[in-house]
């Protein structure tokens, strides 16, 4: 017997996490977020989210979410209040995030900070934000969802070798 899939969920992670890094490659160090439609799990639109203004010596979570809600915007139609629901449109998107660092494919805390980044980042867009994945040079999983794959992995760093 399968269960329903939340909302949350995605069907094919895999195509997904592909797709995502078609837009924005998925490169050691960096944090992608991908909005995709509710209804059909297609990507819409992919951004990196911006590093700090100043580097940080700790992990600051209000921070974090600001960082996410200005990615937030930029990706998702903010709520226009016109849902069934009086001042609230209708949730269209799910926001996915990717974390993309060296490693093991296993979720960390690296990736589990960003869930409370993303409960008080406040974006007020007519998104729901979703699984968080992590993406190494070996291969992905999903936090929420525990699967995994081969591919698609982080690419490895090309270096010019210098002139003999």
């Amino acid at each position: 017997m399968t269960r329903p899939r939340q909302r949350w969920e995605l069907e094919d992670p895999e195509r997904v996490l592909r797709s995502i890094d078609d837009v924005c490659p998925l490169v050691s160090g960096s944090v992608v977020v991908a909005a995709l439609t509710l209804d059909t799990q297609e990507l819409t639109a992919a951004a990196y989210v911006p590093d700090p203004a100043e580097p940080q010596s700790f992990w600051d979570p209000h921070d974090a979410s600001s960082r996410l809600s200005e990615v937030a915007l930029q990706l998702v139609p903010e709520s226009t209040g016109a849902g069934a629901r009086p001042g609230r449109s209708p949730v269209t998107h799910l926001l996915v995030t990717v974390v993309c660092r060296e490693g093991r494919v296993i979720d960390t805390i690296a990736e589990h900070r960003w869930f409370g980044a993303w409960r008080y980042s406040n974006h007020l867009t007519s998104a729901v934000d979703g699984d968080v994945y992590v993406v190494t040079p070996h291969g992905w999983t999903g936090v929420m969802d525990h699967r995994a794959g081969h591919e698609p992995r982080l690419r490895p760093r090309l270096t010019i070798a210098p002139d003999p």
